[in-house]
């Protein structure tokens, strides 16, 4: 039987839904809605919750940056998602930091600046996200997203990424201790689908791969599921 498509906001409807129903969630502003598995929706708000480090793969297109996104800019899907899972009901606070700048395993920490001719190392972004993040405290989730990892220059950033990620304790160059415990990873990429992708440029390192404790990957809806979605649009449409 076709799954059924249930919408994030009505908190009745959205309990009754089984782990493989297509879950609507709220559309950001100016983008579309999403119908994604709820199975899929609640391991990544779990993983986020209890500071997992996420791995979301798949093929262009299956909506990866928009899941992430739709949890983070519009708010209600990640409150309505936890309120239902029963988890603290916090704001997301999500950090973007883009892979394909990063050339060197230094470049993680420091950036060289110039300014009226004097250069200088100033603080990365992910460094300055790694700051704000500790501040959070008990107010909200910060989630840390690497972009596009498949976009890595080169392995040796995936091995300085890694043992940054993997570290309780994070030492930043000024002596600044972070605790990592308290900070969610996620990584988006199309490893899964390097045989109809262009974005892979370095093979994603085994021990970075291993160091994912929660590994999800989307894929485009099936012809059923599609099926489900125009139904579901229609019914809206008729009421």
């Amino acid at each position: 039987m076709a799954n059924r498509v249930y919408r994030v906001q009505k908190f009745d409807e959205y309990s009754k839904a089984g782990p493989t129903d297509l879950i609507e969630l709220l559309p950001v502003k100016g983008g579309n809605r999403l119908y994604l598995l709820k199975s899929t929706i609640e391991t990544l708000v779990y993983g986020i919750v209890h500071h997992e480090m996420i791995h979301l793969s798949g093929p262009t297109g299956t909506a990866k940056s928009s899941l992430i996104e739709a949890l983070h800019l519009e708010p209600d899907n990640f409150i309505n998602i936890c309120y239902s899972l029963q988890f603290p009901v916090l704001p997301l606070k999500v950090y973007p930091i883009e892979m394909a700048v990063f050339e060197s395993p230094g470049e993680l920490y420091l950036r060289r600046a110039l300014k009226d001719g004097t250069t200088w190392d100033e603080k990365s972004r992910l460094v300055e996200a790694l700051e704000d993040s500790a501040l959070c405290g008990d107010n909200c989730y910060p989630l840390i997203w690497l972009r596009e990892l498949g976009r890595t220059h080169s392995a040796t950033v995936q091995g300085a990424l890694c043992n940054l990620m993997s570290r309780g304790d994070i030492v930043l160059p000024d002596g600044k201790r972070i605790d990592g415990q308290l900070i969610s990873w996620i990584a988006d990429s199309n490893y899964q689908a390097e045989h109809d992708s262009t974005h892979t440029l370095v093979p994603l390192d085994d021990a970075i791969k291993r160091r994912f404790s929660v590994n999800l990957t989307l894929d485009y809806l099936s012809a059923e599921d599609e099926v489900q979605v125009l139904k579901h649009i229609l019914e809206e449409a008729e009421t």
